[in-house]
């Protein structure tokens, strides 16, 4: 019999087994041969000794028999591992990642000595709960506890060494901790490799400071997750520019009995895939591959919920508000300087600067540090919108929002997003509607949007007033109000414009934010994901909110009429406004 050339079928594979322990029992000699072929080579390991549990089956505890693209990957970890670099892996559901990355810490684990590592999830209880399979920890135990007595470290007593969120190796000094998701994950000591599970549902700040962290306690950190969305810190990672981590991507297309019948349409036609290889293979050249096991799934789960956990389709996965592939063709634009004041922005880029007013005339001081990024220089004959979200203008809280937006072209033209208090926030938004020809200038009126919107109107500005029917009021309230009415209308109106296209959004922090704006799972409610912010999003909807109910209307006898301020006032008021 050769050890190293055992059977892939169930049965055979369950005869060698069974084979091998018994031939283990009667010859210690035979036995340590075994546990040294163990130790050197992991794949015989986890073929033969191995077992996974899933109670969706009958029988419900299998021995693990890899396929071919499970072998490469447990090889791929191990890789990683013992030459210390990152390695992330996006995947479709049940292709068995956790049980491999799993069961490769158990292998060193096992055999290496002082051979520490760290293992976490979004929340305490995806890591650790007892008698529950879907746990990290539970997994462990169990391919441990399905090893034989003889291959278990000396002296292990689950009792002692196998405790809440704690693996202990008494022989081999190696210990497994285990962590729910914070802001400190993983700086309790160093770690051989770190394994962070589901990553892509960690909470925006615990996923940033996470991979921060860990940086500096290990070599070797792991993600792994099913996409969910596009902006995330795990999207980041595997569809950013860093060399510095490694990236694979477990595709359905691999797993032989998935991609049994694999088929691509071109046209009406249905094209057969003869070769697994060729499935995997036109899935990355962007082909829609299909089979009879897709096609049940496809009927069974929503879109999003098919993009996530079967298509590693980051722009339709998760629950994003705006339609991602959408946003996609909206052009982040860079940072420039001009070469003189007289000059023109260049397309593409945006320059930032104060607004100070001079001899009652607003002018622009083009600053490195400036308040605002300024992407278009007023033009005559143009109408301008101000949409805006004020703060509390705490050192470490939300930032005060701004959006100018041209009602002809929709685009935008500036925008303010820094920290600072309520009414410094309605001084700049001052100068700013005066910059863009008396802008009418709509901030939110809720919260500390009151005294913004006071301030504001005392001051003379071109202020939005919300009607009754808008505000829940009998009176005209100064500002916007946010209403269970209005939210809706302004979001959705601000969708519209970005899926028709309608729009360019230009600032890079406005299109970051509408990637991680999303439809609450349990409200239903479209908000920032997370610990994310929206208040730029928030700013621009309703300024496309604004310019539908008072679109661009070119004034009549225009040259005839000098004082621009007065005109904006006139054709506003037309409108059914007052200010």
């Amino acid at each position: 019999m050769d050890i190293r050339d055992y059977p892939k079928d169930y049965t055979g594979n369950l005869r060698r087994r069974g084979e091998i322990l018994k031939l283990c029992e009667n010859d210690l000699e035979f036995r340590e041969g075994i546990k040294e072929l163990c130790r050197v080579d992991i794949l015989f390991w986890v073929n033969m000794f191995c077992w996974t549990k899933d109670t969706r089956v009958k029988p419900s505890e299998l021995p693990f028999i890899c396929y071919p693209y499970q072998e490469g990957y447990l090889k791929d970890i191990e890789k990683a591992i013992d030459e210390q670099y990152d390695l992330g892996t996006d995947k479709s559901r049940d292709m068995g990642v956790s049980w491999m990355v799993l069961y490769v810490i158990a292998h060193k684990w096992l055999f290496e000595q002082g051979a520490d590592f760290r293992v976490g999830s979004r929340k305490e209880e995806f890591v650790d709960k007892p008698k529950v399979m879907d746990t990290l920890f539970e997994k462990l135990r169990y391919c441990i506890d399905k090893l034989p007595d003889w291959m278990l470290p000396k002296d292990y007593s689950w009792s002692e060494d196998s405790t809440y969120m704690k693996l202990y190796n008494p022989e081999g000094g190696c210990t497994i901790i285990g962590e729910s998701a914070n802001e400190d994950f993983g700086s309790g000591g160093r770690s051989r490799a770190i394994l962070l599970d589901e990553f892509s549902k960690w909470e925006g700040n615990k996923a940033d400071a996470a991979w921060t962290a860990t940086a500096d306690v290990t070599g070797c950190r792991l993600p792994v997750s099913t996409p969910k969305g596009a902006s995330n810190k795990f999207a980041q990672l595997m569809n950013g520019t860093d060399e510095k981590i490694g990236r694979i991507s477990l595709h359905w297309t691999l797993h032989p009995k998935k991609a049994a019948g694999a088929y691509y349409m071109e046209g009406s036609k249905k094209v057969l895939i003869k070769a697994l290889a060729d499935a995997n293979r036109l899935w990355k050249e962007g082909i829609k591959v299909r089979s009879p096991w897709y096609d049940v799934e496809a009927e069974r789960r929503t879109e999003s919920d098919l993009a996530q956990e079967v298509d590693i389709d980051y722009l339709k996965s998760g629950n994003p508000f705006y339609d991602l592939v959408a946003l996609t063709l909206q052009k982040s634009w860079e940072y420039g300087v001009r070469p003189n004041p007289a000059s023109g922005i260049q397309y593409g880029h945006y320059i930032t600067a104060n607004l100070v007013e001079v001899n009652h005339k607003v002018k622009l001081m083009e600053r490195p540090d400036g308040w605002l990024r300024v992407f278009e220089l007023p033009k005559p004959e143009r109408q301008y919108v101000i949409g805006g979200d004020t703060a509390e203008g705490l050192p470490k809280g939300d930032k005060c929002s701004a959006v100018v937006k041209d009602k002809w072209t929709l685009n935008t033209q500036a925008t303010i997003n820094k920290i600072m208090p309520p009414e410094e926030f309605a001084e700049k938004l001052l100068l700013l509607s005066k910059y863009y020809d008396e802008a009418l200038t709509a901030p939110e009126n809720n919260n500390h949007g009151y005294t913004t919107c006071k301030d504001f109107n005392e001051l003379g500005g071109n202020l939005y007033f919300s009607r009754p029917e808008q505000s829940k009021s009998i009176v005209m309230k100064r500002g916007f109000s946010t209403t269970t009415q209005t939210r809706p209308a302004m979001l959705d109106q601000s969708a519209h414009n970005i899926t028709k296209n309608a729009t360019e959004l230009r600032d890079p922090d406005i299109i970051a934010q509408c990637k991680t704006f999303v439809c609450n799972e349990a409200s239903g409610k479209p908000e920032a994901e997370g610990d994310f912010h929206d208040d730029l999003v928030i700013a621009n909807a309703i300024c496309d909110y604004i310019i539908k109910l008072v679109p661009y209307k070119a004034p009549a006898n225009r040259k005839r009429i000098k004082d621009v301020g007065r005109v904006r006032r006139a054709e506003n008021a037309n409108a059914g406004m007052k200010f």
